[in-house]
């Protein structure tokens, strides 16, 4: 049986991709915010998480980040932008897959084929 992990399961498109996967019979193990409390942003809640994961996966999504942050909107204008705000996002968006990588390589079969997707 085909297995993947979907990290950023609780979000749109994290629990989307979770319902297609299931619906093709493939075994699901989902890490997110909400389920498990992981910080994409900092390290030791990255390395916390995927230390509790042992199988190897032939499939692993990153869906995580966001659009803007709690309480905050997207900015639709230059004046809007908010220096703190951009430093958020930028270390979910950018940093916290990086964070994830780091931690996928012990996670893939020894053999054979694996895909791993950043959306």
């Amino acid at each position: 049986m085909e297995r993947a992990l979907v990290v950023g399961s609780s979000g749109g498109i994290g629990s989307a991709l979770v319902s297609a996967l299931a619906a093709r019979g493939v075994e699901v193990t989902e890490l997110s915010r909400c389920i498990d409390g992981m910080d994409v942003s900092n390290a030791r809640s990255v390395e916390r998480a995927f230390a509790k994961l042992q199988e190897p996966f032939d499939l692993i999504i990153i869906a995580t980040g966001i659009l803007s942050s709690e309480g905050a909107t997207p900015e639709k204008s230059l004046s809007a932008i908010d220096a703190s705000d951009m430093m958020h996002l930028f270390a979910v968006n950018a940093v916290g897959p990086a964070l994830i990588l780091k931690e996928v390589p012990r996670l893939l079969p020894r053999s054979g084929r694996s895909v791993i997707a950043v959306l």
